[in-house]
Protein backbone atom coordinates (compact mmCIF):
# COMPACT_ATOMS: atom_id res chain seq x y z
CA UNK A 1 0.00 0.00 0.00
CA UNK A 2 1.62 3.58 -0.84
CA UNK A 3 2.48 6.50 1.32
CA UNK A 4 -0.55 7.95 0.08
CA UNK A 5 -3.42 5.75 -0.12
CA UNK A 6 -2.68 5.17 3.41
CA UNK A 7 -2.84 8.82 4.11
CA UNK A 8 -6.17 8.68 2.03
CA UNK A 9 -7.48 5.76 4.05
CA UNK A 10 -6.42 7.25 7.39
CA UNK A 11 -8.04 10.93 6.27
CA UNK A 12 -11.66 9.32 4.78
CA UNK A 13 -12.06 7.59 8.43
CA UNK A 14 -11.45 10.48 10.55
CA UNK A 15 -13.35 12.54 8.62
CA UNK A 16 -16.17 9.83 9.14
CA UNK A 17 -15.53 9.82 12.93
CA UNK A 18 -15.87 13.96 13.17
CA UNK A 19 -19.44 13.38 11.43
CA UNK A 20 -20.25 11.03 13.45
CA UNK A 21 -18.89 12.85 16.25
CA UNK A 22 -16.57 10.25 17.99
CA UNK A 23 -14.09 12.90 18.82
CA UNK A 24 -11.48 11.21 20.53
CA UNK A 25 -11.23 8.47 17.56
CA UNK A 26 -11.32 11.34 14.98
CA UNK A 27 -8.09 13.08 17.00
CA UNK A 28 -6.34 9.96 16.84
CA UNK A 29 -6.54 9.20 13.65
CA UNK A 30 -5.56 12.95 12.68
CA UNK A 31 -2.65 13.29 14.75
CA UNK A 32 -1.32 9.96 13.11
CA UNK A 33 -2.31 11.86 10.03
CA UNK A 34 -0.27 14.90 11.38
CA UNK A 35 2.76 12.41 11.84
CA UNK A 36 2.79 11.04 8.92
CA UNK A 37 2.69 14.09 6.80
CA UNK A 38 4.05 17.17 8.98
CA UNK A 39 3.76 19.68 6.42
CA UNK A 40 0.39 19.16 5.37
CA UNK A 41 -1.39 21.96 7.24
CA UNK A 42 -5.04 20.99 5.87
CA UNK A 43 -4.34 18.14 8.31
CA UNK A 44 -3.13 19.88 11.41
CA UNK A 45 -6.31 22.08 10.82
CA UNK A 46 -8.24 19.20 11.26
CA UNK A 47 -7.03 18.36 13.97
CA UNK A 48 -7.40 21.65 15.72
CA UNK A 49 -11.53 21.49 14.60
CA UNK A 50 -11.28 17.91 16.24
CA UNK A 51 -9.93 19.31 19.64
CA UNK A 52 -12.69 22.31 19.35
CA UNK A 53 -15.61 20.17 18.95
CA UNK A 54 -14.76 17.90 21.76
CA UNK A 55 -14.61 20.85 23.84
CA UNK A 56 -10.13 20.47 23.93
CA UNK A 57 -9.71 24.43 23.41
CA UNK A 58 -6.57 25.10 24.96
CA UNK A 59 -5.67 22.40 22.67
CA UNK A 60 -7.16 23.36 19.21
CA UNK A 61 -5.74 26.78 20.37
CA UNK A 62 -1.94 25.50 20.52
CA UNK A 63 -2.56 23.81 16.70
CA UNK A 64 -3.54 26.57 15.75
CA UNK A 65 -1.27 28.85 17.06
CA UNK A 66 1.35 26.73 15.37
CA UNK A 67 -0.17 27.24 11.90
CA UNK A 68 -0.87 30.89 12.19
CA UNK A 69 2.81 31.73 12.52
CA UNK A 70 3.02 29.43 9.02
CA UNK A 71 0.56 31.94 8.19
CA UNK A 72 2.34 34.87 8.98
CA UNK A 73 5.63 33.88 7.33
CA UNK A 74 4.10 33.53 3.95
CA UNK A 75 3.48 35.71 1.31
CA UNK A 76 0.48 35.58 0.76
CA UNK A 77 -1.81 35.19 3.85
CA UNK A 78 -4.71 32.57 3.80
CA UNK A 79 -5.76 33.51 7.30
CA UNK A 80 -7.61 30.20 7.81
CA UNK A 81 -6.13 29.72 11.57
CA UNK A 82 -6.46 32.98 12.27
CA UNK A 83 -10.01 32.94 11.51
CA UNK A 84 -10.58 30.44 13.65
CA UNK A 85 -8.32 31.57 16.62
CA UNK A 86 -10.58 35.07 16.17
CA UNK A 87 -13.83 33.02 16.88
CA UNK A 88 -12.33 31.23 19.48
CA UNK A 89 -11.23 34.25 21.36
CA UNK A 90 -14.02 36.04 21.10
CA UNK A 91 -16.23 33.22 22.54
CA UNK A 92 -13.95 32.71 25.19
CA UNK A 93 -13.74 36.46 26.07
CA UNK A 94 -9.93 36.73 25.85
CA UNK A 95 -9.77 40.23 24.21
CA UNK A 96 -5.40 40.33 24.81
CA UNK A 97 -5.24 37.36 22.96
CA UNK A 98 -7.39 38.20 20.33
CA UNK A 99 -5.71 41.93 20.08
CA UNK A 100 -2.18 40.59 19.84
CA UNK A 101 -3.35 37.98 16.90
CA UNK A 102 -4.81 40.82 14.87
CA UNK A 103 -1.83 43.13 15.41
CA UNK A 104 0.43 40.49 13.91
CA UNK A 105 -1.68 39.98 11.25
CA UNK A 106 -1.87 43.20 10.21
CA UNK A 107 2.64 44.08 10.76
CA UNK A 108 2.22 41.75 7.52
CA UNK A 109 -0.85 42.57 5.97
CA UNK A 110 -1.37 46.14 6.57
CA UNK A 111 -3.35 47.27 3.41
CA UNK A 112 -6.03 44.77 4.07
CA UNK A 113 -9.04 46.43 5.46
CA UNK A 114 -10.88 43.67 6.56
CA UNK A 115 -7.84 42.81 8.70
CA UNK A 116 -6.95 46.63 10.21
CA UNK A 117 -11.43 45.96 10.69
CA UNK A 118 -11.02 43.55 12.79
CA UNK A 119 -7.87 44.85 14.81
CA UNK A 120 -9.97 48.07 15.18
CA UNK A 121 -13.10 46.13 16.69
CA UNK A 122 -10.82 43.65 19.11
CA UNK A 123 -9.09 47.48 20.55
CA UNK A 124 -13.05 47.90 21.41
CA UNK A 125 -13.69 44.55 23.02
CA UNK A 126 -10.21 45.01 24.97
CA UNK A 127 -11.33 48.51 26.44
CA UNK A 128 -8.19 50.21 24.09
CA UNK A 129 -10.49 52.57 23.04
CA UNK A 130 -7.60 55.29 21.68
CA UNK A 131 -6.05 52.63 19.81
CA UNK A 132 -9.64 51.74 18.14
CA UNK A 133 -9.91 55.52 17.30
CA UNK A 134 -6.70 55.30 15.21
CA UNK A 135 -7.50 52.37 13.26
CA UNK A 136 -10.73 53.50 12.51
CA UNK A 137 -9.75 56.70 11.63
CA UNK A 138 -7.16 55.38 9.28
CA UNK A 139 -10.36 53.22 7.49
CA UNK A 140 -12.28 56.42 7.24
CA UNK A 141 -9.58 58.25 5.66
CA UNK A 142 -9.03 55.08 3.32
CA UNK A 143 -12.35 54.45 2.58
CA UNK A 144 -13.97 57.81 2.78
CA UNK A 145 -17.59 56.34 1.42
CA UNK A 146 -18.13 53.39 3.77
CA UNK A 147 -20.73 54.21 6.42
CA UNK A 148 -19.70 51.14 8.32
CA UNK A 149 -16.25 52.91 9.25
CA UNK A 150 -17.92 55.71 10.54
CA UNK A 151 -20.09 54.26 12.78
CA UNK A 152 -17.37 52.65 13.92
CA UNK A 153 -15.34 55.35 14.92
CA UNK A 154 -18.16 56.71 16.50
CA UNK A 155 -18.71 53.83 18.74
CA UNK A 156 -14.84 54.24 19.45
CA UNK A 157 -14.90 57.98 20.28
CA UNK A 158 -17.70 57.33 22.38
CA UNK A 159 -16.48 54.58 24.19
CA UNK A 160 -13.06 56.86 24.86
CA UNK A 161 -15.74 59.62 25.98
CA UNK A 162 -15.70 62.15 23.32
CA UNK A 163 -19.97 62.46 22.56
CA UNK A 164 -18.97 65.35 20.43
CA UNK A 165 -17.08 63.08 17.61
CA UNK A 166 -18.61 60.39 17.88
CA UNK A 167 -21.95 62.27 16.77
CA UNK A 168 -19.66 63.83 14.13
CA UNK A 169 -18.85 60.09 13.26
CA UNK A 170 -22.40 59.25 12.60
CA UNK A 171 -23.30 62.36 11.17
CA UNK A 172 -20.99 61.73 8.24
CA UNK A 173 -22.19 57.96 8.19
CA UNK A 174 -25.79 59.56 7.69
CA UNK A 175 -24.50 61.91 4.70
CA UNK A 176 -23.24 58.95 2.76
CA UNK A 177 -26.24 56.88 3.26
CA UNK A 178 -29.07 59.25 3.98
CA UNK A 179 -31.97 55.98 3.31
CA UNK A 180 -30.18 54.37 6.29
CA UNK A 181 -30.20 57.46 8.84
CA UNK A 182 -33.35 56.03 10.63
CA UNK A 183 -30.66 52.98 11.44
CA UNK A 184 -27.53 55.29 12.32
CA UNK A 185 -29.59 57.26 14.23
CA UNK A 186 -31.11 54.25 16.34
CA UNK A 187 -27.56 52.99 16.78
CA UNK A 188 -26.37 56.09 18.47
CA UNK A 189 -29.56 56.75 20.35
CA UNK A 190 -29.22 53.01 21.87
CA UNK A 191 -25.09 53.77 22.25
CA UNK A 192 -25.57 56.83 24.10
CA UNK A 193 -28.36 54.91 26.35
CA UNK A 194 -25.49 52.27 26.98
CA UNK A 195 -23.31 55.14 28.32
CA UNK A 196 -25.80 56.78 30.71
CA UNK A 197 -26.12 59.92 28.22
CA UNK A 198 -29.27 60.03 28.50
CA UNK A 199 -30.44 63.50 26.94
CA UNK A 200 -28.24 62.58 24.04
CA UNK A 201 -30.23 59.44 23.87
CA UNK A 202 -33.24 61.24 23.86
CA UNK A 203 -32.44 63.16 21.03
CA UNK A 204 -30.95 60.58 18.55
CA UNK A 205 -33.91 57.68 19.14
CA UNK A 206 -35.85 60.63 18.42
CA UNK A 207 -34.20 61.75 15.51
CA UNK A 208 -34.48 58.28 14.24
CA UNK A 209 -38.55 58.51 14.60
CA UNK A 210 -38.28 61.55 12.72
CA UNK A 211 -37.08 59.97 9.84
CA UNK A 212 -39.13 56.67 10.25
CA UNK A 213 -42.15 56.90 12.90
CA UNK A 214 -43.22 52.60 12.72
CA UNK A 215 -39.76 51.67 14.49
CA UNK A 216 -41.32 49.72 17.42
CA UNK A 217 -38.20 48.97 19.29
CA UNK A 218 -36.76 52.53 18.76
CA UNK A 219 -40.18 53.57 20.55
CA UNK A 220 -38.68 51.07 23.25
CA UNK A 221 -35.59 52.10 23.54
CA UNK A 222 -37.12 56.31 23.76
CA UNK A 223 -39.11 54.55 26.62
CA UNK A 224 -36.65 53.13 28.79
CA UNK A 225 -34.62 56.62 28.18
CA UNK A 226 -37.65 58.41 29.56
CA UNK A 227 -38.58 56.26 32.76
CA UNK A 228 -34.04 56.78 33.41
CA UNK A 229 -34.96 60.56 33.17
CA UNK A 230 -38.51 59.61 35.60
CA UNK A 231 -40.57 60.86 32.68
CA UNK A 232 -42.77 57.82 33.29
CA UNK A 233 -46.26 59.15 31.18
CA UNK A 234 -43.80 59.64 28.22
CA UNK A 235 -42.82 56.15 29.12
CA UNK A 236 -46.12 54.34 28.52
CA UNK A 237 -46.93 56.39 26.09
CA UNK A 238 -43.39 55.27 23.98
CA UNK A 239 -43.97 51.76 24.88
CA UNK A 240 -48.08 51.92 23.85
CA UNK A 241 -46.95 53.59 20.22
CA UNK A 242 -44.96 50.06 20.29
CA UNK A 243 -47.27 47.96 21.10
CA UNK A 244 -49.73 49.39 18.48
CA UNK A 245 -47.18 49.25 15.77
CA UNK A 246 -46.45 45.32 16.36
CA UNK A 247 -49.29 43.83 18.58
CA UNK A 248 -47.99 40.36 18.07
CA UNK A 249 -45.00 40.81 20.48
CA UNK A 250 -47.49 43.05 23.02
CA UNK A 251 -46.42 40.42 25.57
CA UNK A 252 -42.64 40.77 25.03
CA UNK A 253 -42.88 44.51 25.04
CA UNK A 254 -44.80 45.20 28.30
CA UNK A 255 -42.64 42.52 30.12
CA UNK A 256 -39.90 44.94 28.87
CA UNK A 257 -41.25 47.36 30.20
CA UNK A 258 -42.01 45.92 33.51
CA UNK A 259 -38.39 44.78 33.84
CA UNK A 260 -37.38 48.49 33.41
CA UNK A 261 -39.86 49.91 35.87
CA UNK A 262 -38.25 46.85 38.16
CA UNK A 263 -34.80 48.05 37.59
CA UNK A 264 -35.72 51.22 39.13
CA UNK A 265 -37.68 49.79 41.69
CA UNK A 266 -41.21 52.07 40.51
CA UNK A 267 -42.87 48.43 41.27
CA UNK A 268 -46.38 50.14 41.16
CA UNK A 269 -45.77 50.60 38.10
CA UNK A 270 -44.02 47.69 36.96
CA UNK A 271 -47.12 45.61 38.37
CA UNK A 272 -49.10 47.40 36.00
CA UNK A 273 -47.01 46.48 32.64
CA UNK A 274 -46.36 42.78 33.77
CA UNK A 275 -50.01 42.46 33.88
CA UNK A 276 -50.29 43.62 30.90
CA UNK A 277 -47.82 41.16 29.18
CA UNK A 278 -49.83 38.04 31.08
CA UNK A 279 -52.98 38.99 29.19
CA UNK A 280 -51.15 39.50 26.42
CA UNK A 281 -49.31 36.14 26.71
CA UNK A 282 -51.04 33.87 29.50
CA UNK A 283 -48.38 30.86 28.94
CA UNK A 284 -45.31 32.84 29.41
CA UNK A 285 -44.00 31.95 32.88
CA UNK A 286 -41.33 34.93 32.93
CA UNK A 287 -44.04 37.35 32.91
CA UNK A 288 -45.77 36.01 35.96
CA UNK A 289 -42.24 35.50 37.64
CA UNK A 290 -41.58 39.46 36.86
CA UNK A 291 -45.36 40.17 38.28
CA UNK A 292 -44.89 38.04 41.59
CA UNK A 293 -41.55 39.65 42.28
CA UNK A 294 -42.94 43.12 42.02
CA UNK A 295 -45.76 42.24 43.89
CA UNK A 296 -43.90 40.91 46.80
CA UNK A 297 -41.49 43.79 46.79
CA UNK A 298 -44.66 46.09 47.52
CA UNK A 299 -46.29 43.70 49.74
CA UNK A 300 -48.91 42.40 48.09
CA UNK A 301 -48.27 38.65 49.16
CA UNK A 302 -51.52 37.70 48.54
CA UNK A 303 -51.75 38.90 45.04
CA UNK A 304 -48.14 37.07 44.00
CA UNK A 305 -49.58 33.80 45.63
CA UNK A 306 -52.31 33.84 43.58
CA UNK A 307 -50.55 34.58 40.56
CA UNK A 308 -48.57 32.34 41.38
CA UNK A 309 -51.24 29.73 41.46
CA UNK A 310 -53.20 30.97 38.71
CA UNK A 311 -49.93 30.17 35.97
CA UNK A 312 -49.38 26.65 37.99
CA UNK A 313 -53.31 25.91 37.30
CA UNK A 314 -52.62 26.85 34.29
CA UNK A 315 -49.82 24.79 33.41
CA UNK A 316 -47.65 27.52 33.07
CA UNK A 317 -45.16 26.04 35.28
CA UNK A 318 -44.27 22.40 35.42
Amino acid sequence: MSKRTEIDEFYDLADQRMREERYDEAISLYRKLAEMNPEDDSIAMSLACAYRDSGGISDAVLCLERLLEKELQRKTFTGFAFDELVKIYRDEGNYESLVAICESAVAVQPDDLSLLFTLGSSYLKARRADKAVDIFMMLTEREPDAPSFFCNLGNAHLAAGDFDKAEDAYSNAASIEPLDAPKFHGELGVAFFQAEQYERAEIYLKRSLECLSDQPLIHCALGDVFIKQEKLDDANLSYETATDLDPTSRGAYYNRLGNMLANERNHMMAINAFEKAVSADPQNPFYYIGLVKSCEVEGFHDKARETYNNAKSKGVFS
